[in-house]
């Protein structure tokens, strides 16, 4: 895989269908976070995406006042994700009630500059 563009290509096509991936090591077995070319664990370039449950616990957050750009729109919740499989992603976080450190989350979708973006939002009880 050469490019950005490539290495990332399966991540959004699994967005696109509403499937939350990360990349998973063939050789060692470690998921990771955002897609490189090489396992940050043991430097495989032997990888594939899989499939994440999409649920995990709010590692860190906080509110983004400040857009990075023209047309986001402000505030918005932005923090870290550790999910089941042992990933951690930096994400949005929706509701009305941001999800605090600690709370169980679950992947929502949103659409923004034409594609479908993982967010997470507070974890429906079962």
């Amino acid at each position: 895989m050469s490019d950005a563009a490539e290495l990332t290509a399966g991540f959004w096509a699994a967005a696109a269908a509403r499937e939350l991936v990360r990349p998973v090591c063939r050789d060692c077995g470690r998921s990771f976070f955002t897609p490189q070319i090489a396992c940050p664990g043991c430097l495989s370039e032997n990888w594939v995406y899989e499939r994440s449950s999409g649920r995990g616990t709010v590692y860190s957050s906080t509110v983004v006042h400040k857009a990075a750009s023209p047309g986001v729109a402000v505030p918005f919740g932005l923090g870290i994700v550790d999910l089941e499989e042992g990933w951690s992603m930096l994400t949005t976080l929706l509701g009305d009630r941001l999800p605090a450190i600690g709370d169980p989350v679950e992947v929502a979708w949103v659409e923004r500059a034409g594609r479908l973006q993982p967010a997470f939002a507070a974890a429906v009880p079962a």
